[in-house]
C-alpha cells in the first residue's frame, strides 16, 4: 500500500492544476478587449454640438435680451429691397462734336441748369470752316451749271442743239448739284443747323461772299437739365467725338434694387415702389418698377430691378443708397394666415438659419427652422417653430455667441 501513495499525491495535484486552468480561461472573455476600452474612452470625449445654453437672471439683463412669442400673423406683402440711385440714362448726354478743334468759349459752369437750345461750348473747327467754303463754292458753281442746263433745255426744244449736247450740259449739272447736297450732308453731321446752311446759300448768291460764321460752332443743349460735369477748359483742343461735357436731366431717375431668387416670382414689372433714403428720413419717394434683370449675380444670388422715380424736387442724388417697399401682390397658395417671427430673431449657426426658444426662465433651446419670404421686417417660418414658442428677438446675437462659446468648451 505504501507504495502507491506518491502516485496517488501526485494525480491530485495534477487535478487540482487543471481545474485552476480551467477557471483562469473561463474569466478571460468576461473583460473587455484593451483596444474597446480604448474606443469607448475616446468616445466619451468627443464633443456634441450644444442644443441649450442656460443664462443666470443677470447674463440675460447685461445683454438686453428680449422676446417675442410666435403667433399666426396676417402680413402686408410689402418686400423690402436695397439699392441705390442711377441716373434716367433716357435723359443722360455726353456732349461731343463731330469735327476736332478748339474750345473758343464755355457759356455754362459747372451745375448750370440749362433749357433745350441753351448754347453750352463754342467752338472752332479749321475743318468746319473748310467744309463751309466748299459748300459756298459748289454752290457757286452749281448756279453757273444751272443756268446753262436750263439755256440748253430751251435750245434743246426749239431744235437749236443737238440731244447729245443737252444731254453733256444735264449731266454737268446734276454732278454739281450732288456736290452741293454732299457738302451739305458734311455740314449737318459737323453740327451746322439748317438756318446755317441757308445763310451759306446765301453768301454763294452774293458771288461768294464769306460766312458770317466762320469757322465756329455752337454746341446746344439737347433737352433742359444740368451740367453734371465738364472736361475741358477754354482754349483746349479737342479731337472728333471727344466727350467735352454731360448734361443729365434729374427731373426722373432710375433706382436699382437687388432682389434675391426666393423672392423673384413675387415681383413683376408695374408694382408699386415706396422709397427712403437715410438723407431725408421724414421723406418717402414714390415710382414704379419698370425692367426685371434676366441675370443672377453669381456672388450675391440676387437680380438687379430698375425702378423709375419721379425727382422733380432734385433730392434723390446718383449714387445714393436707398431701401425700397415694393407692394407685391399675395401668392395665391397663402389663402390663410402664416407664421413668421422678427429679423431679429433669426441667426446663422453651421450654415442653418436658427432662432433660440425660451423654454423656461434662463433657459434658451436653439432650433432649426425653415425660412420664407421677408415682409415688413418678418420672415415666414415654414417649419421649426409654432405658434405659442417664445423666440428672443433682441439680443440674439449674444445668445448665438453663447452657443459658440458652449461648443468650444465641449471640444476643449
Amino acid at each position: 500500500m505504501n507504495t502507491h501513495t506518491p502516485y496517488r499525491l501526485s494525480t491530485a495535484i495534477l487535478c487540482v492544476v487543471i481545474a485552476l486552468g480551467g477557471c483562469s480561461r473561463r474569466k478571460t472573455p468576461d473583460a473587455p478587449p484593451a483596444d474597446s476600452q480604448k474606443k469607448g474612452s475616446e468616445a466619451s470625449h468627443e464633443p456634441e454640438v450644444p442644443h441649450e445654453v442656460r443664462l443666470t437672471p443677470a447674463a440675460i439683463a447685461e445683454a438686453g435680451i428680449a422676446t417675442w412669442k410666435v403667433q399666426v400673423v396676417d402680413l402686408a406683402h410689402i418686400l423690402v429691397l436695397n439699392g441705390s440711385v442711377g441716373y434716367d440714362e433716357n435723359r443722360l448726354l455726353q456732349v461731343a462734336a463731330n469735327v476736332k478743334g478748339r474750345v473758343a468759349s464755355i457759356p455754362v459752369d459747372l451745375g448750370s441748369r440749362v433749357k433745350a437750345g441753351d448754347p453750352l461750348l463754342v467752338i472752332e473747327s479749321v475743318d468746319l470752316g473748310r467744309t463751309r467754303e466748299e459748300l459756298v463754292k459748289e454752290l457757286s458753281i452749281f448756279n453757273v451749271a444751272a443756268r446753262a442746263y436750263e439755256r440748253a433745255r430751251k435750245l434743246v426744244d426749239a431744235n437749236a442743239i443737238s440731244a447729245g449736247e443737252f444731254q453733256s450740259r444735264e449731266g454737268d449739272y446734276l454732278a454739281k448739284k450732288a456736290a452741293v447736297a454732299s457738302a451739305e450732308r458734311t455740314l449737318h453731321l459737323y453740327g451746322d443747323s439748317e438756318d446755317a446752311i441757308r445763310r451759306l446759300r446765301a453768301a454763294a448768291d452774293n458771288q461768294g461772299a464769306s460766312s458770317l460764321d466762320g469757322a465756329t460752332l455752337t454746341l446746344r443743349a439737347p433737352f433742359a437739365g444740368r451740367v453734371i460735369d465738364r472736361k475741358v477748359t477754354p482754349g483746349a483742343l479737342f479731337e472728333a467725338l471727344q466727350p467735352l461735357m454731360t448734361i443729365a436731366d434729374l427731373g426722373s431717375v432710375w433706382v436699382f434694387l437687388n432682389a434675391y431668387e426666393k423672392d423673384l416670382a413675387l415681383l413683376h414689372e408695374g408694382l408699386a415702389v415706396t422709397l427712403r433714403t437715410d438723407a431725408y428720413p421724414q421723406e418717402s419717394f414714390h415710382g414704379r418698377v419698370d425692367f426685371l434683370g434676366s441675370v443672377l449675380d453669381p456672388q450675391t444670388r440676387s437680380a438687379r430691378i430698375r425702378a423709375t422715380v419721379d425727382n422733380r424736387a432734385g433730392k434723390l442724388r446718383p449714387g445714393l443708397f436707398v431701401k425700397a417697399q415694393v407692394e407685391v401682390p399675395r401668392p395665391q397658395s397663402e389663402t390663410h394666415p402664416i407664421v413668421a417671427v422678427p429679423q431679429a430673431a433669426l441667426q446663422t449657426l453651421e450654415g442653418r438659419a436658427n432662432v433660440f426658444v425660451q423654454t423656461q426662465p434662463g433657459l434658451f433651446v436653439r432650433r432649426l427652422v425653415e425660412t420664407g419670404h421677408t415682409f415688413e421686417g418678418f420672415t415666414e417660418v415654414l417649419s421649426g417653430v409654432k405658434p405659442g414658442d417664445v423666440v428672443v428677438t433682441e439680443g440674439s446675437f449674444v445668445l448665438k455667441s453663447e452657443f459658440a462659446k458652449a461648443t468650444l468648451t465641449e471640444k476643449d
